[in-house]
Order: structure tokens, then C-alpha cells, then sequence
């Protein structure tokens, strides 16, 4: 894809000045900002050569592209991630989730449902620190770091969850999510103050790795130490031989297309996206594992991408769109494109659409393509200062 772009004059300000941005248009807001910021960045430089470990850059294209790329070196800055107010359901702005983590930037993550009882429930992998908040439904792409981002893998990625009850294995269908009538799903304590689940069903409450409670029905109270493994009428399990006391384990499998999946348990972070975008430099053509809606690929959209250098420089990237005079959004075709000409070597595609937003520095840097503004999402990617405990 070949990007021209035209350059747009924007008077430099002092970082003391204060600026009334209702008499900003939200189209400049942006070079507006990075004036306003030059010293925390570096106005050519790169991550990982002298600077702050940080790069800003806002292209307008003449298709036209609004385009928002972040560079970051993981060597001075930390990479996390942060849910939705800090529990398995629920929605935030990414600002909000920036501001009260104290971020420097922050981006989406993940895609998620939308209304009902499980608003906001993410519905690809998502794990943050020790914590476990869903699972990867379908084999696609996935995004895994720890160390504060500099170890980084990029894969299509599923997973197979066991429960060990009394010394017998039991299959899990999923965690923290919808049980059907032929569904077994674990839910953890930071998922809920229960499962939600209906009365159809029988319910196996742990606490501190003890099975402490057997019952009949649903909606059971999740003990803040521990989880509920709740069955679905139809599952042909036997519950009965199961007794207080019991010790309880899950067991969690990785399945990743390339050979690194036991590399997967070591990592801190883990957040979903479809599809995969770049593999090794080249990009990827066929998105049939990943099962991606065709309108999705070739429809252009607000995207939100991430990408690795070979040199470990992290790449965030977000499109503006739906918006004909300011950004036509892109295809996935577009913005894999997009990433490779950035330098990455492995890229995904994350939650897009009204979801697409981007925090610097205090304000919102993108112009979200909800009218109602910024979309409250269910997690986001955050950059922070590195700390003492890192």
C-alpha cells in the first residue's frame, strides 16, 4: 500500500501554554497534542536509541487515512494490560482505565459482547497477571508478553481446560462466560459476585483448591477464593461420586500454530484479537482458521493493531474511520500492509469499529466513529512508567 502524506501546519506551543480545545478542531487535536508533548518525545528519534522509549506519530493520508502509530522500546516502559473495571464483566473507556492505572498510553484489546447480563464479557483470551478472565473460543490470533513487554509472542492459539475433582478428570467447555444446557464452565472470583447462570444445571462451589459445596441450580455465589465449575443439564457428566472435601486443580493445555506452545504458560499477559496480520514479515493471506466474516475483511473499518520489530519495538496502531473527509477506515488487507511497511515482523489485528481508540498523555488522540464519542470497552493494552517492582 502506498501511503502519500500531506503535511498539515501546526504552530508549535509551549508545553506551559494552556489550551482551550473546544477551539481546537478535533481533526488537529492531535498534532495540537504533539506539540504541546514534544519534550516527553523525541521528534525523529527511535525507541531504543537514547530517547524516552517512546514515539508518537499522526499521518493524514490522501485516501483518506487518519492514522495514529506508537512506538515503544519495552527496555524504558512497561507494558500491562487492565480490565474493565477491574472484574470480569462490565465496560470502561479506555481514558477511564488509563487515568485510574495512571498510564501514560492506552489503546483497546480485545473484542467483547455488547448488552445483557454478560455486557462486556471478553470473547477471546484474556489473562492479566495471575488472573484469568476468558479463554480463546475459536483458534485465533492471540497476543502474550511478560517481563513489561519484552518477551512477546504473536500466534493463532487455543486452549483445552480439565477440572480435577476428587482425583477424576472433568472437561471444561470454558470459563467466565454464557453455560448452556450442554455446557461445564468454570467461573472465578474475579468474574462475578456470581455465575448468573440459570436454574438448570448443578454447581460445584471451590474455595482455596476444596471442594466446600455441591448443588443443585444455578446463580451460586463464587467464593472470593476460588471458582464454580456449573453443568449444564445435558452434559453427560457424573457428578455424584464428587464429596465435600474433595481437593479440586484446573488444568490448562496450549495449542498454538507454531511450536512454541508451552511458551505460552510463562506469559503474564494474554489478550485476543482476529486475525492474525503478519507472520514472520510476510502477511498472512488465508484468514479460513480464524473463521473471519468476509465483510470483516473486506469492508474498511476503524482498526486497532498491534505489531513487534524484530529488535522487540513494539507498534500500535490505530485508524480512524467512517468518516468520509477525515478517514475511510481500511481493510484488513490495508493494514497489514500498514504494519509491514511500519518494520513489524509479527502483527495482529485487535477489536476495531467504535471500540478503535487511542489515549496519550491525557486525551484521547483518535476521533472515535461512535456519534456518542468514545466507546466504553471491555479491556485495554496500557503503557506505564517502569517501576521498582517491575
Amino acid at each position: 500500500m502506498e501511503v502519500k502524506v500531506r503535511c498539515r501546519k501546526v504552530a508549535v506551543l509551549s508545553s506551559r501554554r494552556k489550551v482551550n480545545w473546544l477551539r481546537v478542531p478535533r481533526s488537529l487535536r492531535a498534532f495540537v497534542l504533539l506539540a504541546l508533548l514534544i519534550g516527553p518525545f523525541t521528534g525523529s528519534g527511535r525507541p531504543g536509541s537514547g530517547d524516552s522509549g517512546l514515539r508518537y506519530e499522526s499521518r493524514q493520508t490522501t485516501e483518506p487515512f487518519s492514522i495514529h502509530i506508537v512506538e515503544v522500546n519495552p527496555a524504558k516502559l512497561t507494558i500491562t494490560a487492565e480490565r474493565a473495571l477491574g472484574k470480569g464483566i462490565g465496560r470502561e473507556t479506555v481514558s477511564s482505565i488509563a487515568k485510574r492505572k495512571r498510564a501514560i498510553v492506552a489503546v483497546n484489546g480485545g473484542f467483547f459482547r455488547i448488552g445483557g447480563d454478560y455486557d462486556g464479557e471478553p470473547l477471546g483470551v484474556l489473562k492479566i497477571g495471575a488472573d484469568w478472565f476468558s479463554e480463546p473460543g475459536l483458534p485465533r490470533a492471540a497476543l502474550g508478553w511478560a517481563e513489561g513487554g519484552g518477551i512477546v509472542l504473536i500466534d493463532r492459539l487455543t486452549m483445552k481446560w480439565s477440572l480435577s475433582l476428587g482425583g477424576e478428570i472433568f472437561p471444561v467447555s470454558g470459563i467466565n462466560r454464557p453455560r448452556g444446557i450442554k455446557d461445564s464452565i468454570l467461573f472465578t472470583s474475579n468474574f462475578n459476585g456470581s455465575t448468573l447462570t440459570s436454574s438448570t444445571g448443578t454447581e460445584v462451589l471451590v474455595e482455596s483448591g476444596t471442594v466446600v459445596k455441591i448443588r443443585a441450580g444455578g446463580n451460586s455465589s463464587i467464593p472470593q477464593n476460588g471458582l464454580v465449575f456449573s453443568v449444564g443439564r445435558s452434559v453427560d457428566t457424573e457428578l455424584g461420586g464428587i464429596r465435600r472435601g474433595d481437593p479440586a486443580r484446573v488444568f490448562r493445555e496450549f495449542n498454538a500454530q507454531e511450536k512454541h506452545s508451552d511458551s505460552w504458560q510463562s506469559m503474564e499477559f494474554l489478550v485476543g484479537g482476529a486475525p492474525m496480520l503478519l507472520r514472520g514479515g510476510e502477511i498472512v493471506q488465508d484468514f479460513g482458521p480464524e473463521k473471519i466474516p468476509e465483510n470483516f475483511v473486506m469492508q474498511r473499518h476503524p482498526r486497532t493493531a498491534v505489531g513487534i520489530r524484530a529488535d522487540g519495538t513494539w507498534v500500535i496502531v490505530v485508524v480512524d474511520g467512517r468518516r468520509p473527509t477525515l478517514s475511510v477506515g481500511m481493510t484488513l488487507a490495508e493494514l497489514a500492509r500498514l504494519m509491514k511497511s511500519l518494520g513489524c515482523k509479527d502483527a495482529l489485528n485487535l477489536d476495531g469499529g467504535g471500540s478503535s481508540t487511542l489515549y496519550l498523555y491525557g486525551q484521547v488522540v483518535n476521533i472515535p466513529s461512535d456519534l456518542a464519542g468514545e466507546r466504553p470497552v471491555s479491556d485495554a493494552i496500557l503503557i506505564m512508567p517502569i517501576t521498582d517492582n517491575r
